[in-house]
């Protein structure tokens, strides 16, 4: 097969997974308001934020292309944050195959939860590695992206003190239940987790830059035509 052929192989190949990608989002997010009691409360969680981010990115390079490390990066970041703190820290490590509909329960919301926890993340996580080989992030770059989440905490405790005592998810998370732990509490919560996004950055920069290594120059637009 000729180089070109190759690329446009590679092309098709990549738009396709990135469909996928975005279907599996967009049928998350709406089991989880499916399933939602008040149709206000899943954009209050991390969870439905960064797969709404995450489906409008992949949209988005669908229609116009590969936007910059630094944009791919952060979208990334975000989603593997929803999928490792859901899994070790709400779900404390429990197989995910226990959210497969069994008709049993609320087989709706599960498949939301399995989607946009699981689904989403690991795809995106490939995606980071295995396409856009040829974007280089910068080792900075986990400063910039630290941004959101940190901006996420001011609105979670925010929204929180303004809800009356013993409102219904007051706080989203329970590692950010002012109620239980008070202010200091989750502030050693907010450190150390800070601290877990900041590595986490850093290894997926460093993933990135390590497979990177192996990309092969762009195909200019006229060889590929």
């Amino acid at each position: 097969m000729s180089v070109t052929g190759q690329y446009r192989v590679c092309v098709n190949g990549t738009h396709a997974y990135r469909v996928v990608l975005v279907a599996a989002g967009l049928a998350g997010l709406v089991c989880t308001w499916l399933a939602a009691s008040d149709p206000l409360n899943p954009p209050v969680y991390f969870t439905v934020q960064s797969n709404i981010m995450l489906v409008a990115y992949y949209v988005w390079t669908l229609w116009r292309g590969v936007a910059s490390a630094l944009l791919k990066g952060a979208v990334t970041l975000f989603i593997s944050i929803t999928g490792l703190v859901f899994h070790f820290i709400l779900m404390h490590g429990a197989s995910p195959l226990g959210l497969l509909p069994d008709g049993q329960g609320d087989d709706v919301g599960q498949m939301g939860n399995l989607l946009l926890h699981y689904v989403t993340p690991i795809m995106a996580f490939a995606d980071w590695l295995v396409f856009d080989r040829t974007l280089r992030p910068v080792w900075t770059a986990p400063l910039v992206w630290l941004a959101y989440p940190a901006f996420y905490l001011v609105f979670a405790l925010t929204r929180g003190a303004l809800l009356e005592p013993g409102t219904d998810r007051r706080y989203p998370y329970p590692f950010l239940d002012v109620d239980k732990l008070g202010y200091g509490g989750v502030a050693v919560q907010a450190v150390l987790l800070t601290l877990f996004f900041a590595v986490l950055g850093c290894v997926l920069v460093g993933l990135h830059r390590l497979v990177s290594r192996t990309a092969r120059p762009p195909v200019p637009a006229e060889s590929a035509a």
